[in-house]
């Protein structure tokens, strides 16, 4: 029987940034940002597998744990980048998990990428179907 696969996983970051523009978010402020991830295909690796999660936590979680955001380029318009809101964090995480994805012969893919920045603010941002 063929089928597709589907994997969804979150862990969980700490990092601090400041928005300009955005009122009391300007001063540098922190969150523990819930990262969920999902991942669809239709061929597992040699490890039946459709990726090894750790991989995708390691990746982002080496890079911007407990970091300041607005240090990264891609989170600073200064330096080419854009305000760490948590739209541009989703989004930025998103082409992480997709480049770990298209780096496997497998070729699984990240339908979205959720941050959960507060208990009331969480912002997706998904493939788009063509």
């Amino acid at each position: 029987m063929r089928g597709n696969y589907r994997l969804v996983k979150h862990f969980w970051i700490a990092c601090a940034h400041q928005v300009y523009g955005a009122g009391k978010c300007e001063r540098i402020h922190g969150h523990n940002y819930k990262v969920t991830f999902c991942i669809e295909g239709t061929q597992l690796d040699e490890k039946h597998m459709l990726i090894d999660y750790r991989d995708i936590k390691h990746a982002i979680a080496k890079k911007y744990d407990h970091h300041l955001l607005n240090e990264f380029p891609e989170f600073n318009p200064e330096m080419g980048g854009f305000s760490p809101t948590t739209e541009r964090v989703a989004e930025v995480f998103f082409h992480e998990v997709d480049r770990l994805c298209r780096e496997k012969d497998n070729q699984p893919a990240v339908m979205w990428v959720e941050v959960q920045e507060t208990d009331e603010a969480t912002v997706r941002f998904e493939r788009m179907l063509t």
